[in-house]
């Protein structure tokens, strides 16, 4: 599944002055399963290929993933606002995400979500996604994690 950007809303690469945001949205967002989400996912944000998703010039989410050799790569992160979700916007943003990473070759796309985070599992199945194992203590080494992948089809 993927799924188009709304009018109003649209897709471009991180810029340094994203930084904040992309802290700020990842303190609210993966608190509960890192000891230090901000500057965490700001280090995989700078690391990897980083997306932005605004609406009227106004950042309200983001995803990050980290291409690997061989077409492969990973999500590491994927963030809306919360003021924002529950509009499709994951969905979308995931979609456009899906697309780009076609576009530059990649054919498999993996990621880690906590098996507590109902939300984000049935975004990933709802696009294709599938369970591949299940890692124990993964995350603050206290929660369970899923391991999930993707054979992404070019259009």
């Amino acid at each position: 599944m993927q799924s188009e950007l709304p009018d109003a809303s649209q897709l471009r690469a991180r810029r340094p002055a994203d930084d904040d945001f992309i802290v700020r949205l990842a303190l609210r967002a993966f608190a509960e399963y890192s000891l230090d989400p901000g500057r965490g996912t700001l280090r995989m944000a700078r690391a990897g290929t980083t997306w932005i998703l605004e609406r009227d010039l106004a950042p309200i989410g983001f995803a990050v993933a980290l291409v690997g050799p061989n077409g492969s790569a990973e999500l590491s992160a994927i963030a809306i606002d919360e003021s924002e979700r529950a509009r499709g916007l994951g969905s979308a943003l995931l979609g456009a995400v899906e697309r780009e990473l076609c576009r530059q070759g990649v054919r498999e796309l993996t990621l880690h979500t906590a098996v507590a985070n109902l939300s984000a599992l049935q975004l990933f199945h709802k696009h294709g996604f599938s369970s591949e194992r299940r890692l124990p203590r993964y995350y603050r080494g206290v929660f369970e994690a899923c391991a999930m992948r993707k054979r992404l089809t070019p259009a």
